[in-house]
């Protein structure tokens, strides 16, 4: 773009103008030199990429999936990707005819000839309805296959075009082994999706996260399990190959166990279920026979209205657990309660009366015995005095013992109230 200025007064550049262009020129040019200049000595890493191989997919297809990973190559900041026509005069020039490569030996005798520091050849076939690809990760000077990515896209060969190239380009070099590792044949390195996971060997927790590398004789006869918060566990079942020293797992989510609740009958209002921690709390909507969607463990029923009677339980995964509570009314309760002390303490009143009474009838008796045994002219009206009070000691004992029960009876109801009221 030129930029010129004209004076007010005249159809002619200005001399500022003039300098205002070259400047931008020169910016220009020094922009450039440096881009240039960092791309010359930055540690970049060379690469070289085949022509796809593959079965049910037309050549065509393949050649274009290759050249579409190559693009995705160069989005990547620290890659340089050796130049396809320069890819063929090399080969061309040790006698190969073509690019592409469908055995493991003829990639590696490929990425030796390429002088790039890595190679990757690639397979993709047509299989039902899926496409499978599988890239091998090739370190040019020792010919190792250090890497291998294999990718399932269910979709369009557009859509494998456009994302699974990306997808596949991600996945391959995200996932390689460090170059320190690998050159060390007794080494595995273990990485996941996300990072951080504990790695068990045996009993064994070993110290350190992912990614992180392990001695191949130190697990090649335990089982590896992988640990992260919030995710499954994996077992890892067999070790890499020889042509790969790289374990990458993507783990699974945590699959969250979850239950639901159904109650025989509407709940009232402000009823809440509390976890046994007290860490959850779910306010139940008046009216509602069931609330799904809980956490697996143990909860209760809990109100500030109502006294909950019945409404502790257990939720397990995938299953409906079904309650029965009840549901009083604390203000009734409270009721309650004074009405079971009141008739508590009728029926010790009571009791305390009979024994009174009772306590009379012996003093009595006894007296009339002592007036009885000094005193013979009034013998036979004593007699029956005695006789009429002795007569009513079993009836009061009788009345005593009954009155036993309704106090218990009263006062075991007044400390159920009271647990109600406090639980």
């Amino acid at each position: 773009m030129r930029y010129i200025l004209y004076d007010i007064g005249g159809s002619n550049p200005s001399l500022s103008a003039i300098t205002i262009n070259l400047l931008i020129i020169m910016r220009k040019i020094l922009l450039s030199f440096f881009v240039l200049s960092s791309f010359i000595i930055a540690d970049d890493h060379t690469i070289a990429v085949l022509d796809f191989s593959g079965e049910g997919i037309h050549s065509d297809e393949l050649k274009f999936l290759s050249e579409q990973f190559r693009i995705e190559l160069l989005k990547m900041d620290t890659l340089r990707v050796l130049d396809y026509a320069d890819m063929i005069d090399i080969l061309a020039d040790y006698g190969y005819e073509s690019v592409t490569c469908f055995t493991v030996e003829c990639g590696v005798i490929s990425s030796m000839l390429l002088s790039q520091e890595w190679t990757v050849s690639a397979n993709i076939s047509k299989i039902g309805d899926a496409f499978v690809s599988e890239a091998r990760l090739i370190e040019s000077e020792t010919g190792r296959v250090i890497n291998v990515a294999t990718y399932d896209h269910e979709l369009s060969i557009e859509g494998l075009k456009s994302r699974g190239m990306h997808n596949l380009a991600e996945l391959l070099m995200s996932t390689r082994v460090p170059i320190e590792v690998h050159r060390r044949q007794n080494l595995v390195y273990v990485k996941t999706k996300p990072q951080g996971a504990l790695v068990r060997v045996g009993r064994d927790t070993l110290n350190g996260k992912t990614p992180i590398a392990i001695d191949r004789i130190t697990i090649e006869s335990r089982p590896i399990i992988l640990l992260k918060e919030g995710f499954e566990p994996y077992k890892v079942n067999q070790l890499p190959k020889d042509e790969s020293d790289v374990i990458y797992v993507e783990l699974q989510h945590l699959v969250p166990q979850i239950g639901n609740l159904s109650f025989h009958e509407p709940v009232p209002d402000g009823i809440v279920i509390v976890s046994n921690d007290g860490k959850d709390n779910f306010l139940i909507d008046e009216g509602e026979d069931k609330f799904e969607k809980l956490s697996a463990g143990k909860y209760y029923l809990e109100s500030n209205k109502y006294v909950v009677i019945n409404g502790e339980f257990n939720i397990k995964h995938r299953r409906t657990t079904q309650v029965k509570p009840v549901f009083y009314d604390k203000s009734e309760i409270r009721l309650r309660k004074q009405r079971y002390l009141k008739n508590r303490n009728m029926m010790i009143a009571s009791l305390g009366a009979t024994l009174v009474f009772r306590t009379y009838l012996f003093v009595r008796s006894e007296a009339m015995y002592n007036n009885y045994s000094n005193s013979i002219e009034e013998a036979e009206n004593r007699h029956k005095k005695i006789e009429n009070l002795d007569n009513q000691k079993p009836f009061v004992d009788i009345f005593s013992g009954i009155m036993i029960f309704p106090i218990v009876y009263y006062h075991a109801k007044y400390l159920e109230m009271d647990r109600w009221l406090n639980q």
